[in-house]
């Protein structure tokens, strides 16, 4: 026994070691643990890799919407070879179509269409309005509908935008319909 700062203690030579169940215990232990830390981080990181796609996809859509119904908002005149005007019948009418022609103010004409070549988009005088490497377009139509020859018409877009596939994680898929009607605010003005 050796003293030091007042305090004794003993070191002992001990010939025994950890058993070898002892020595399984622990690795089995800190096996588990360590399957229980990896099972959290990739679901953690498989929920971002989803929120991530959404918001791709979201934001996407959105550009298209908010740039297809400025357009159509401050449009002087549909230029299209159908009515939007109901026939005289009780049914509702409304007509569905794949591209939509306007003259903007400036005289200028604009045409929104669904293209649905390689890659799918929707276009607007032969420019993509949609981040063709980031989502593709899965369906599209342009509605109009009108009252009465004297009422603005009312100018509906659906589309539906897909998640490019990257991978077949189901975490990176996503399938998002976007819809609204517009009224053509500046009609003949």
């Amino acid at each position: 026994m050796r003293k030091i700062f007042n305090f004794q203690f003993s070191i002992f030579n001990s010939k025994n070691g950890f058993t070898l169940i002892e020595m399984l215990a622990v690795i089995f232990v800190l096996s588990t643990i360590g399957v229980l830390v990896a099972a959290i981080i990739t679901s953690s990181l498989r929920g971002t890799s989803k929120t991530n796609t959404i918001t791709s996809v979201r934001q996407n859509g959105f550009y298209a919407i908010a740039q297809m119904t400025k357009m159509i908002q401050n449009a002087r005149r549909l230029d299209v070879s159908y009515s939007c005007v109901p026939p005289p019948t009780p049914t509702p009418f409304q007509s569905s179509h794949q591209s939509i022609v306007l003259t903007s103010p400036d005289g200028g004409q604009t045409t929104f269409i669904c293209n649905y070549g390689s890659p799918p988009t929707i276009a607007s005088n032969s420019g993509s309005l949609l981040d063709t490497a980031a989502v593709a377009l899965d369906s599209c139509s342009f509605t109009c509908s009108q009252a009465s020859i004297n009422d603005p018409p009312i100018i509906g877009i659906s589309f539906t935008l897909i998640q490019k596939r990257e991978t077949d994680f189901f975490e990176q898929t996503a399938s998002i319909p976007f819809q609204t009607s517009v009224v053509m605010r500046n009609l003949n003005q």
